[in-house]
């Protein structure tokens, strides 16, 4: 059940402004032994003599008995009874003008020594701000753990109330932080709210910053983090020019012993690639071809005559513009073959093509080149990407031929008469530095044409159906360390376990046109039949007999290709789903600890595996469902939506805090924690500039700061 905050003034803040206000500060230290003995020779007979008369029996005046207090800790805990006392009897209202009045000296020792016991009090628990109330996260509290413990932003507490604040004006306080019925309606949804943006994964779970309960938000989250990793790589050929021109001319930029490595890491670019692009500009000289030109550009640089570390951008965006032409120009062309029955567009031949754009980057295509004397090159095939209707067919062709017309035009692919072998061979070297993409982030059905068919991230450039290819060798091969390949690799291993994109591709292919009609005599599988290794291999070895006439080795290879790795990604799915289960309840369980802010214990441990079981047997919830469901209900426990601070002497008195008391050490609070746990009647009385002085300082529990306040 939640705990209601209440008004709690404890002990150690209480006494001394009960007590300590008439006594001088700095009064000799007493004991626990000396107030006792002095509370039995002088107080009791005191209070005996002058008070006992009314305030004692059975019917004690105003129902304010004294002769209960028969012990020094009986007064430390009625101390409420004793600052009345006290103020009665140091106005001199008590004893009432008609009674027995005790010597001025009497009365004073008795003032005095309550003070000495407020005194004592605070000094044993300095520091102690006494019993600690659980109470609810405020709303900012409740954001900003929700973003700790996602790592999303997620902010649900915008739905909730504004938090009321107490009389002093706090809304941290649990006199005014309470929990009612609607508003744990309102946490329960926010609970909601966050599990959907839970995504499972082979080893444990990650939460997204959309919902992610629907194909398109799996494939938008996986998509996107791998775009994201691609555009965050140092691939930008002008930052490469600009960091070998400032490891040439290291001394005058005032680091005359930098390395290039140093330079790399000081310029953010890749260590690995830098040399690669140094050796190419200064240690070889080429006399003809791309690189000639771009090492005279080079050459052109401006030389810094200070610290000048910016002097050559321009002269390196116009290198990194000149590459980027060139390479445009002379990327391989690649079409995907035919055979009778076959279309270039299906799946196998669209997976074959892209392979081979893939390993090709770094290649050159030599019918780009224009030899004087030579007849011109056969017409250019460049893209036999599937059209919708007459106005995209007309678009395309409008592209293709802009772009065939920039490729002939360009001067640069110009080769004297009688040096192709030389110009090819330059061509070469150059291309294998400098490649055409380093990953390809985006691919339409027309690619290389670019200017259509745009958004289609990491697609494989099918017809009709959004399939994904990974093309990112270059990058591994000239980019990434060890640490940013292996990032990679987990981040495509995710995108295959959390879309399953290649199971939908597949039944995409089977169910819709791809794998039926046309001469496949493949009996139509049920939808769970569609997947299986027997259905796939049995689709392969239709595609292969169909194709057999052609008697073209690449084609029956490429089908081979397409089959074997469709299994393969299917049945990895298959295998790391079910080892994945026994990882997720482990990351469920140290999820719990975290939101718990406290390690768990062995029967909560239990008890959180037992609610899943429960709900996957009883309530027939799929994996994926009940951990949606677990997550929500450790979201909504008291341990969780409930903050219980610890104080360095002792653990807040509550059942709802035993098992943390256990389980976290005690530490001093901090000057704000402390501040915002000290009884609202204190704020009221201390203005805000001097209270908040007072607690960086550390000073608000010492008796002479409260006794000053009264």
């Amino acid at each position: 059940m939640f705990m209601q905050g209440s008004i709690r003034r404890v002990v150690l803040v209480a006494l001394p402004l009960c007590f300590g206000a008439a006594v001088p500060v700095h009064a000799a230290k007493t004991t626990d032994a000396d107030l006792e003995r002095r509370f039995n020779d002088t107080v009791r007979p005191f209070v005996k003599t002058y008070c006992i008369g009314c305030h004692g029996g059975s019917t004690p005046v105003a129902s304010f008995d004294l002769q209960q207090f028969t012990t020094l800790q009986s007064v430390v805990r009625g101390h409420a009874h004793w600052a009345l006392v006290l103020e009665k009897i140091t106005s001199k209202e008590m004893p009432p003008a008609e009674a027995k009045q005790p010597s001025d000296a009497v009365r004073q020792r008795i003032i005095n020594w309550m003070g000495e016991v407020g005194r004592n009090e605070a000094r044993k628990h300095a520091g102690d701000p006494g019993e600690v109330l659980a109470r609810r996260l405020s709303n900012a509290e409740y954001n900003n753990t929700i973003r700790d413990l996602t790592g999303v932003d997620l902010r649900p507490a915008r739905e909730f109330p504004v938090d009321p604040a107490n009389q002093a004006g706090f809304d941290n306080s649990a006199e005014s932080l309470i929990m009612s019925p609607g508003l744990m309606d309102k946490y329960l949804q926010a609970a909601r709210n966050v599990a959907d943006h839970m995504v499972l994964k082979p080893n444990g779970f990650d939460f997204a910053p959309h919902p992610m309960l629907v194909e398109t938000d799996r494939e938008k989250y996986s998509v996107q983090r791998i775009v994201n990793f691609y555009d965050s790589q140092p691939t930008d050929f002008a930052e490469y020019f600009q960091a070998a021109w400032r490891f040439k001319h290291r001394a005058a930029l005032g680091k005359p012993r930098a390395t290039l490595a140093a330079i790399a890491a000081d310029s953010k670019v890749s260590p690995k690639y830098l040399p690669m692009v140094w050796q190419a500009l200064e240690e070889t000289r080429e006399d003809v071809g791309p690189l000639a030109k771009l090492q005279a550009m080079w050459r052109e640089l401006p030389a810094p005559k200070g610290n000048q570390p910016d002097l050559a951008r321009a002269g390196t965006i116009q290198m990194r513009d000149f590459v980027r032409k060139i390479r445009r120009h002379t990327a391989k062309l690649i079409t995907s073959p035919t055979a009778p029955g076959l279309n270039g567009n299906s799946q196998p031949m669209i997976h074959w093509r892209n392979s081979q754009i893939a390993a090709t980057h770094r290649d050159f295509d030599p019918t780009a080149l224009r030899v004087e004397g030579e007849p011109p090159a056969a017409d250019i095939i460049v893209t036999r990407g599937p059209t919708f209707g007459g106005g995209e067919a007309q678009a395309l062709k409008k592209a293709v031929a802009e772009y065939i017309k920039e490729r002939q035009e360009d001067p640069d692919l110009v080769v004297p008469a009688g040096q192709r072998a030389k110009y090819e061979a330059a061509f070469a070297r150059f291309s294998s530095v400098f490649p055409d993409k380093f990953a390809l982030r985006e691919r339409g059905r027309f690619y290389p044409i670019d200017a259509l068919d745009e958004g289609r991230f990491l697609s494989a450039g099918l017809h009709n159906v959004m399939g994904y290819f990974r093309d990112d060798v270059t990058l591994i091969d000239l980019i990434l360390d060890e640490k940013g390949k292996k990032e990679l690799d987990t981040l495509w291993e995710e995108f295959e376990f959390i879309s399953e994109y290649t199971v939908k591709t597949h039944l995409q292919f089977v169910f819709n046109g791809g794998g039926g009609g046309r001469g496949i005599n493949v009996p139509r599988p049920t939808f769970a039949e569609a997947t299986t290794e027997k259905t796939i291999f049995r689709y392969r070895d239709e595609y292969l007999l169909r194709t057999a006439e052609a008697n073209n080795p690449v084609i029956a290879q490429a089908i081979r290709d397409f089959f074997g790795s469709v299994n393969s990604s299917i049945r990895w799915v298959e295998h790391a789903r079910v080892a994945a289960e026994p990882k997720h309840l482990e990351a469920l369980l140290k999820f719990a600890a975290r939101a718990y802010r406290r390690p768990i214990e062995q029967d909560e441990r239990e008890e959180i595996l037992a609610y899943y079981r429960e709900l996957r047997d009883k309530s027939n919830l799929s994996h994926e469902e009940a951990m949606r469901a677990s997550i929500v209900s450790l979201l909504v426990s008291p341990d969780f939506c409930y903050r219980i601070d610890m104080t360095e002497t002792r653990p807040a008195a509550s059942s709802l805090n035993a098992k943390m008391a256990a389980a976290v050490p005690t530490k001093p609070l901090s000057p704000y924690a402390l501040a915002s746990r000290l009884s609202y009647f204190l704020w009221s009385s201390m203005p805000d500039d001097e209270l908040f002085a007072r607690a960086a300082a550390g000073d608000l529990t010492k008796p002479a700061v409260l006794a000053a306040q009264v």
